[in-house]
């Protein structure tokens, strides 16, 4: 009755039952707009092709004005039609009528390119947004169909209206499901007058559940009337690209690079720093030397020849005596640097280094350096 569906061996104008989830069963319709999203690119794929000449515009490009159809996406109305369809807040379910071979897996992968590039862009993530390639079965029973539209219209957002004719969508073909369920109620679903009494007061037996479990494509093996809504706090932080989150990696990366440049630039400095020369050195020793151990000079005292009472030169004497050796004269004016003083006479330094002495008389203190 139930045959795997497999690419490449789709056989025609039969019923399949694709799914797909969120990865790490997350939530891929967050709000109403998603649904809304979703289910219009299925209008998109599955309405009637608009007329080319219909659907062309107007562009400007470089000033120039030029009239061309923009790109749309593939349609595959004449290969498939949707009998059904539930989205609920971590998968999708799809109810599907081959028409022309090979058509189902561009169609399924396309719609979930399609929407991933909506639902990232939105969410400010990136990576995968389903767990990976779509579940596809094969479904061969009309039986087996409608039990299956019966579970996916009993939770999440479905084609149900559809079925109640409370909402018409062209695109939306629950004709043969409705049909079926007519030729069989009286004698497979006595007592219910309608498909909505099916969907809520039918009772499945062992065995349906049991044709459920194998035809669901869901994780759960154990079939339920009711499902807990996925919560949308489920979605990964990780994989959400917040603007908190990237204005807090971006000022980690200024810090932790201003930080290293700051490394560099000390180990720069440390580096291509000479070591103290030895002047240097002792400069530094000397000043850190407590002030009363330094050395105090005393200041220089120099001394000037004054008035020599008429004479043209004063005599410089090798010794502190009248009657010693000369050794020089001086003038009136001259200035010599004071060496010492004994008794009466004035040690001097001479120009060349050597010291003589003049008696006190004709001697003034002019200057003292300090």
């Amino acid at each position: 009755m139930l045959a795997q569906g497999i690419p490449g061996t789709i056989q025609e104008s039969l019923y399949y039952h694709v799914y797909n989830r969120g990865v790490e069963n997350t939530a891929i319709f967050y709000d109403e707009e998603d649904y809304r999203v979703f289910l219009d690119y299925l209008k998109d794929y599955l309405s009637v092709p608009a007329d080319p000449e219909s659907a062309k515009k107007v562009f400007n490009i470089r000033g120039r004005a030029f009239r061309g159809t923009p790109h749309q996406p593939k349609n595959y109305f004449d290969q498939l039609e949707l009998v059904a369809y539930s989205l609920s807040p971590n998968h999708f379910h799809l109810v599907i009528n081959l028409k022309q071979k090979d058509s189902l897996q561009g169609f399924i992968r396309s719609l979930c390119t399609r929407y991933s590039m909506y639902f990232n862009k939105k969410q400010h993530r990136t990576g995968s947004l389903f767990q990976g390639p779509y579940k596809s079965i094969l479904i061969q029973d009309e039986a087996c169909v409608l039990l299956l539209t019966r579970h996916l219209h009993s939770h999440g957002f479905s084609s149900y209206p559809e079925y109640l004719n409370t909402r018409v969508t062209p695109w939306v073909k629950p004709a043969a499901v409705l049909t079926y369920f007519e030729k069989t109620r009286f004698d497979s679903f006595k007592g219910l007058g309608s498909y909505k009494d099916f969907v809520e007061k039918y009772q499945p037996g062992q065995k349906e559940k049991e044709l459920l479990e194998k035809i669901s494509l869901e994780d759960k093996t154990l079939y339920t009337e009711k499902r807990e809504a996925v919560s949308k706090n489920q979605h990964p932080p990780s994989r959400r690209r917040t603007p908190e989150l990237i204005a807090a990696s971006g000022i980690f990366v200024i810090l932790l690079t201003l930080g290293l440049r700051n490394i560099i630039g000390s180990s720069k400095n440390i580096v291509n720093t000479p070591p103290p020369t030895s002047s240097v050195l002792s400069e530094t020793m000397e000043t850190e030397k407590p002030t009363e151990t330094m050395e105090t000079k005393e200041p220089k005292k120099m001394l000037s020849v004054k008035a020599t009472g008429g004479s043209a030169n004063v005599n410089i004497h090798q010794e502190p005596a009248v009657n010693s050796k000369m050794v020089g004269k001086a003038k009136e004016g001259d200035i010599f640097e004071f060496v010492s003083e004994d008794s009466g006479w004035y040690e001097i330094k001479l120009a060349d280094g050597s010291v003589g002495f003049i008696s006190s008389e004709y001697i003034e203190v002019i200057q003292e350096n300090k």
